[in-house]
């Protein structure tokens, strides 16, 4: 039974959001002629807020490229509708192709605040065709100001961000936002980089650039000649091997950084340095705003290079560029002939900052470099279509408008997540809302030339699909297409052994099988997936990942699991050989053997009871909490109750009693108290993963001498380094909010109030970031401290999975549900 306190707070949640701007009315009108052509104007009641001389305009090109065509300024011959649904059509003839095509842009008002765009295209008589599509919104009077995702005022020009939103101001408050629907439903990536494989790791831009004016915003110059607009573009590549390009200057002046000796002669540099953990060169670099270039050089010497790309403000050095090359740490050379490093990298909007490059050893012992030729190319692209039109298949872009009266830039980001999932009809409270959006952001296609859905975590692990993570994601939407598809790119990555891959990398290889959860977690989608779709799945596919994880992980058959790697994400350590040690694995054990059950395969009571007594058996009647580690029985997680999280929401069955259940709850720290949470007496937060001390405080952050983690806790949790963060005391959402709703099913009273405190902290505990984040620390003195890798994370839309279980959520509240 749920609480009265909890049901109430739903309630006004739904009630707050639904009734905030009631007297807004957005309405539709067209205008035109049928010798002009139709659109659609955009209104709020009878205020103009958007006034378009065009829907769209396209361009295509067959597939050799060898000949192209543009429709400019696309407008309907005919239209039907009324004033919150319209359609326009048209029937287009391309001469150069001798080609009809059948267009159809339909807007309807969803509701008081969001209007959904669709352009539909269609062609019968090519087997396929290039395009590029760009939908141009213009502001029916001069805007005061423009706002991206990640800017309050934002100058122009294209904007690569978090999330492809931007709006503009009406000199009386009125803020109009512009949104679109997923890369893989719209057909676009936000890649910019790829790995680096073979040269050390790290990343590199993409030669192939897909996307890169997703979002365009008026400039300075254009709003000087009153030409005012956001631009939408999908379709688009920037080819940087083809085009002009300019190498640019690079000024004489470096510094030395670290402890070394730099000599240079002519384009010569030669670098002596002593052992440290970070020494070489480091110049300013003429990157600018919005651009994009290429970094080449030769090197010879005795160690592998570091190349970083940092910006810097008013002289201080700040974040790392994301774009293109980053993670430069161990780049190979040889020590007699000459190595070519070349790597590019887009610029985004960076308010203006300089940018510095780094060129050096991170080795930590003694070396000597020599590097020549160092250039840095300016690229002007060729501009190529990549989107497909397939004969007889229609194409849909789909777009959002958003009208509401301005507050803030805060409140902009809340809307650019809510207002996208109430234009795709999802239903919710605003985590909910805020998470589902996130989600679509990061689901896009794979490349240029593989419109399969691909999942990233967020953008700081782009482009990579780590398979574990994309299971949360995927699973919590009902969405059939985009379920079956990413289980079966999962199923195209098992091994002889029947093993799943960890990652799918696009343009680049990867070998990394573990004997992690990724196997266990493939066949509980598998089961998922047949329940909810009725589907029929590759038997040899199941019949191989079925006999690893039996072989794998309990190859005695005696119910104890045995693995080399955590059957978590706190999966830092390898164990060789395979410990027995951990709780989290033997629960999973219990639950792979009853989805394997379920399956059709035959698994005996019997061996399902010694399965789940071994993970009854890890809870620790004198500490009174599930033991993480038998070698580090003070440390207490919430992934231990993740495997009777699985049971509660697969089989709806419990395996851990109440009395566990709830006594590991209260042994967990709750932090991050503060006085405007709706349950001010608890904490916001609490750490997926901490020390418990029989002191007055009661816990203590894992230290370099006692943690699980091997070498890489004695390296980096010294002297509190890292005191609060990852997984040293880091709360993250998913593993936290699931282990409240274990307690709430097992009658744990404060349940309610601390899952409604978690997740007004994802939105609210750092108001610069109101969107899902890898982790909050539990110790900061300052938000400035939060990693910014963390921002955006996908998989705590996992939640809509836990709000089912604790009865807050039915799936007919997903758009894509069916019965």
């Amino acid at each position: 039974m749920l609480g009265k306190n909890i049901k109430f707070t739903i309630f006004l949640l739904f009630f707050f959001i639904g009734t905030i701007g009631f007297s807004q009315n957005i309405n539709l009108k067209v205008v035109g002629n049928t010798e002009q052509g139709f659109s659609v104007d955009i209104y709020n009641n009878n205020q103009l807020l958007v006034h378009n001389s065009e829907e769209f305009s396209l361009k295509v090109a067959n597939l050799d490229l060898s000949e192209t065509s543009e429709i400019a300024a696309w407008k309907g011959t005919e239209w039907t509708g009324n004033e919150s649904l319209i359609k326009l059509s048209k029937e287009t003839y391309l001469s150069d192709f001798d080609l009809n095509l059948l267009i159809t842009v339909t807007y309807e008002v969803i509701n008081q605040h969001v209007v959904k765009k669709t352009v539909d295209l269609f062609q019968s008589g090519i087997p396929t065709l290039y395009f590029t599509i760009e939908e141009t919104s213009k502001p029916a009077e001069e805007p005061s100001k423009y706002v991206t995702f990640e800017h309050d005022d934002f100058p122009g020009g294209f904007s690569h961000e978090m999330n492809p939103s931007a709006g503009f101001v009406t000199p009386n408050n009125i803020l109009v936002g512009f949104l679109m629907d997923a890369g893989y439903k719209n057909h676009y990536t936000r890649t910019t980089r790829r790995r680096f494989n073979g040269h050390g790791g790290g990343f590199v831009g993409m030669r192939r650039l897909p996307d890169p004016a997703l979002v365009e915003v008026a400039t300075l110059l254009d709003r000087e000649k009153k030409q005012h607009f956001i631009k939408q573009t999908f379709g688009e590549m920037y080819n940087l091997d083809a085009g002009k390009k300019t190498v640019l200057k690079l000024e004489d002046t470096y510094k030395k950084l670290g402890d070394v000796t730099i000599n240079k002669t002519h384009d010569l540099f030669t670098l002596s340095g002593e052992s440290s953990n970070r020494s070489g060169i480091e110049l300013i670099t003429p990157l600018r705003d919005q651009k994009i270039y290429t970094i080449s050089f030769l090197a010879k010497g005795n160690s592998p290079i570091a190349v970083k790309l940092f910006r810097n403000k008013n002289g201080i050095k700040t974040v790392e560029l994301e774009h293109g090359i980053k993670y430069i740490d161990q780049f190979p050379i040889q020590e007699n002939d000459w190595t070519l490093f070349k790597g590019s990298i887009m610029v985004p909007y960076i308010q203006h900052d300089s940018v510095s490059m780094f060129i050096g050893s991170q080795s930590g012992a003694k070396y000597s470099i020599q590097i020549k030729d160092l250039q840095i190319v300016e690229h002007q692209p060729l501009i190529q279509p990549y989107n497909k039109m397939n004969m007889g298949e229609k194409v849909t872009k789909t777009t959002y408008v958003f009208v509401e009266p301005w507050v803030n830039h805060h409140d902009f980001v809340i809307s650019s997540q809510s207002r996208f999932a109430e234009g795709k009809g999802f239903k919710g409270t605003l985590i909910e809302k805020m998470l589902y959006s996130n989600f679509n952001m990061l689901t896009w296609i794979t490349s240029i030339n593989d419109f399969t859905p691909l999942n990233v975590p967020n953008m700081n692990y782009a482009p990579d699909m780590y398979n574990r993570d994309s299971f949360f994601s995927i699973v919590s939407s009902y969405n059939k297409e985009l379920n079956l598809e990413i289980w079966e790119q999962w199923a195209k990555t098992q091994n002889e052994k029947g093993a799943i891959a960890t990652i799918i990398t696009p343009y680049m290889g990867t070998v990394e099988f573990k004997d992690n959860e990724a196997t266990i977690q493939f066949l509980i989608w598998a089961m998922m997936n047949k329940r909810r779709f009725g589907v029929s799945l590759p038997k040899e596919k199941i019949d191989k990942a079925v006999s690893y994880v039996l072989n794998e992980f309990d190859e005695n058959r005696d119910g104890i699991c045995a693995s080399h790697f955590t059957l978590s994400q706190i999966d830092i350590n390898e164990y060789n050989p395979k410990t027995s040690d951990l709780a989290v694995n033997q629960g999973m054990l219990a639950i792979a053997l009853r989805t394997i059950k379920e399956l059709g395969y035959d698994i005996s009571d019997s061996y399902l009871e010694k399965a789940e007594k071994a993970y009854l058996d890890f809870y620790d009647t004198t500490r009174k909490h599930m033991v993480f580690d038998k070698e580090y029985p003070d440390i207490i997680t919430f992934t231990d109750l993740e495997p009777e999280f699985f049971s509660l929401w697969l089989f709806n069955r419990p395996m851990l009693t109440d009395e566990m259940v709830i006594n590991h709850l209260e042994q967990t720290p709750i932090l991050n108290k503060v006085s405007n949470s709706p349950y001010p007496e608890y904490g916001t937060t609490a750490p997926v993963c901490i020390r418990l001390t029989d002191d007055e405080k009661g816990y203590a952050y894992l230290t370099s001498d006692y943690q699980p983690f091997r070498e890489f806790g004695v390296s980096n949790y010294k002297n509190g380094a890292r005191d609060g963060m990852y997984y040293n005391g880091g709360s993250w959402m998913r593993a936290e909010y699931c282990g409240y709703v274990v307690g709430l099913r097992h009658g744990w009273k404060k349940a309610e109030a601390l899952m409604e405190n978690r997740a007004w902290a994802e939105i609210n505990l750092n108001p610069e970031w109101p969107y899902s984040k890898e982790f909050i620390p539990t110790k900061w003195e300052t938000t400035d401290t939060w990693w910014p890798s963390t921002r955006g994370l996908c998989w705590n839309v996992f939640i809509l999975m836990a709000n089912e279980v604790a009865g807050l959520r039915t799936p007919e509240m997903d758009p894509d549900f069916k019965k």
